[in-house]
């Protein structure tokens, strides 16, 4: 059996499952790439503003902030506003839990689909087990050639949703992880920064 007979032996049902499969692929591509051009962007970023800080060129790094588009340049624009004034840490943490947030993009979704796939699959199954039995109605008689069709259907579908869930749910926990890796290094980096402007004010 091809794939294309596959997909319509399971019904109707396999079209929102197909609908949810190409979503999730979408986002795994998306978050991969992301996260993976986040987490080499915003260290070469602080490399960067590091040397303008510690070198005394303000100009530099305001300069460096507004052509980047490293996560990391919001925070350093914080530091950059903050020279003179008071403490930039509530600032500077604010603009993190957003970045934070930015990381999460998407991820919702994913345990969404992971969460609805199997019960998508155990509605086509219902749908193909009452198509089963109004065929033994309509035929009056019962054997398994005359519920084959539906019972076919309803293991189709329920295997269908199953395979969803579980692709969703697996690269939902894997970018979780991941997320909560570059929280932790978000952190570092924010912390490094906030060093950085303690430093360069007690010089000063």
């Amino acid at each position: 059996m091809t794939l294309w007979n596959l997909l319509k032996t399971g019904g109707w049902v396999m079209l929102p499952l197909a609908v949810c499969s190409v979503v999730v692929w979408g986002i795994c591509v998306e978050r991969f790439f992301s996260l993976r051009k986040w987490r080499e962007k915003n260290k070469e970023f602080l490399l960067s503003f590091s040397n303008f800080w510690l070198k005394g060129d303000h100009e530099g790094a305001k300069k460096l902030c507004e052509d980047s588009s490293a996560d990391l340049s919001v925070i350093a624009k914080e530091l950059l506003s903050s020279r003179g004034k008071s403490d930039p840490f509530p600032r500077v943490e604010r603009r993190r839990l957003e970045q934070t947030s930015e990381l999460k993009r998407f991820l919702w979704i994913l345990g969404t689909i992971g969460s609805a796939s199997p019960f998508i699959g155990l509605f086509g199954t219902v749908i193909g087990i009452i198509e089963s039995f109004q065929s033994m109605a309509e035929t009056g008689a019962g054997g398994f050639t005359v519920v084959a069709a539906g019972i076919s259907q309803a293991l189709v579908a329920t295997a269908a949703g199953i395979f969803v869930a579980v692709i969703a749910l697996f690269f939902y926990n894997y970018f979780q992880v991941q997320v909560g890796q570059l929280q932790f290094q978000l952190k570092l980096l924010s912390e490094e920064m906030l060093e950085i402007w303690d430093t360069s004010k007690k010089e000063a």
